[in-house]
């Protein structure tokens, strides 16, 4: 079992089909399919369905696939984090999260802060967007990151774009759009639709559909992020949601692909919100690791 046969076969798994996950890798459809049946052979199991609309993984395949992403996943921060030095900065700050924040991105600002940062006392506390901008003016917070998109202008603080995270089509393995070469937002639109409440999602929501002569039927409304992905695995609707949220299984094993949409749909923006003059080292170190880590974070993704 090898490393790019692992990426092959997640690219795989996440387009349920041959031709694109060849196309993503870089290389051709044939030797995409060599290398899925050299690995069938390593692990003496059938890792894929064969049907009209493409590939499903079986049950060995779903095993395998959470596996293999946290396989591929050590060994590229591995790889990474071997260039990462300690910073030799010590200080407090008190830092604010917002909802999404902290339920996808804390457990990384954590490991990032260990490495990077060990001499810097962090407090983070969790609040909403109103709250954290009232919280960091009062100076309760030295700093809050954020989903920047719906941000009203206020000349007292500064907001610093830092990370974009596309959106893309997230739907069951074998839906019908798979199939598609392109996928617009009115072919989005034939089916059910899940739509996320959390952290001001649906404004975004809204302003990306408003050209559309069409909308989709929202079947199902959460804020729970774990909701929505069982509902997609189940194929209640589809969803539209950013790279940084996305696993491609539910909680219940269900797999889930995504694909890029042919649409003028904004990505997901992470940013930081400051008092302007507040630009202390400690603060600064911890906007650059950030800046940083997300970046890189990126361009693993990019590589999987």
């Amino acid at each position: 079992m090898k490393f790019q046969q692992l990426r092959h076969f997640l690219a795989v798994v996440e387009t349920g089909s041959l031709s694109e996950a060849a196309q993503r890798c870089h290389i051709s459809q044939p030797s995409m399919s060599a290398s899925l049946q050299r690995l069938e052979e390593d692990v003496d199991k059938q890792l894929f369905i064969r049907h009209a609309r493409g590939l499903t993984p079986t049950e060995s395949g779903r095993r395998l696939q959470q596996y293999a992403t946290r396989i591929l996943q050590t060994v590229d921060e591995a790889r990474l984090h071997l260039d990462d030095e300690p910073a030799a900065l010590d200080g407090e700050l008190t830092v604010g999260v917002t909802e999404t924040i902290s339920a996808y991105l804390l457990p990384r600002l954590l490991r990032w802060q260990q490495t990077m940062l060990p001499g810097l006392a962090v407090t983070y506390i969790e609040d909403d967007i109103a709250g954290m901008q009232r919280r960091v003016k009062n100076g309760e917070l030295d700093l809050g990151v954020m989903v920047t998109d719906n941000i009203a202008p206020d000349h007292a603080l500064r907001c610093d774009v830092l990370f974009s995270s596309p959106r893309r089509l997230w739907l069951s393995p074998g839906h019908p759009l798979l199939q598609k070469e392109r996928i617009t937002l009115s072919d989005v639109a034939a089916y059910p639709f899940v739509l996320l409440e959390m952290d001001e999602h649906v404004s975004t929501w809204s302003r990306y559909w408003r050209p559309s002569p069409v909308r989709p039927k929202i079947v199902f409304q959460s804020h729970s992020i774990e909701a929505v992905r069982s509902m997609v695995g189940r194929n209640v609707g589809v969803t539209i949601l950013s790279d940084l949220v996305f696993r491609p299984w539910t909680l219940d094993g269900e797999h889930l692909s995504r694909r890029t949409l042919d649409a003028d749909v904004p990505g997901m923006d992470i940013g930081v919100i400051r008092v302007d003059a507040s630009d202390s080292a400690p603060l600064q170190a911890f906007v650059d690791m950030l800046h940083h880590n997300l970046r890189r974070d990126a361009l693993l993704e990019q590589q999987r």
